[in-house]
């Protein structure tokens, strides 16, 4: 019986270390800083060089804060540069521009889901999607319904 008891224990040790483990895993997968979004073709990233109600566009990754983004809690994708800024789709129709506007926790249309893909998807629906799949300076971040592998619609995060 003593045997039994130490065994018993043991696996509970190490069940609790897992378990352990697991939250503390979790809570820094949570707790993400900013990150840059880099197209998966080539080096470009989501870019907001501009502020409130004007469109995200790709440039050459550069890691300026205007390509910096915090994925908030809630689901948003919000703006390093423009604090409380949130990348945002006016409706799910394909060519919609991905703009910035004020973040707002209960709106569907600022949540975004990162899929192990690498697509980035709305809860609307749409992909973020580099416009026409040109990789150029300046060029829109529009919403797309969502093709698989294909590059513009696919994001890689880099801290």
């Amino acid at each position: 019986p003593p045997q039994t008891v130490r065994g018993q224990g043991r696996a509970g040790l190490v069940a609790g270390a897992v378990c352990g483990a697991a939250l503390l895993l979790a809570a820094t997968a949570g707790a993400a800083g900013p990150v840059q979004l880099k197209s998966r073709m080539g080096n470009w990233c989501l870019d907001a060089p501009s502020g409130n109600n004007t469109a995200t566009v790709v440039n050459p990754c550069t890691g300026s804060k205007s390509q910096l983004w915090v994925f908030a809690p809630a689901g948003q994708l919000e703006s390093v540069a423009f604090a409380g800024q949130c990348v945002t789709i006016s409706n799910p129709a394909d060519d919609t521009p991905a703009v910035l506007a004020p973040c707002r926790s209960d709106a569907a249309n600022q949540h975004w889901d990162r899929q192990p893909t690498g697509q980035i998807t709305s809860a609307l629906g749409p992909c973020l999607n580099i416009a026409g799949g040109v990789a150029q300076p300046e060029n829109p971040v529009i919403a797309y319904h969502c093709i698989a592998d294909v590059d513009d619609e696919q994001w890689d995060t880099v801290s």
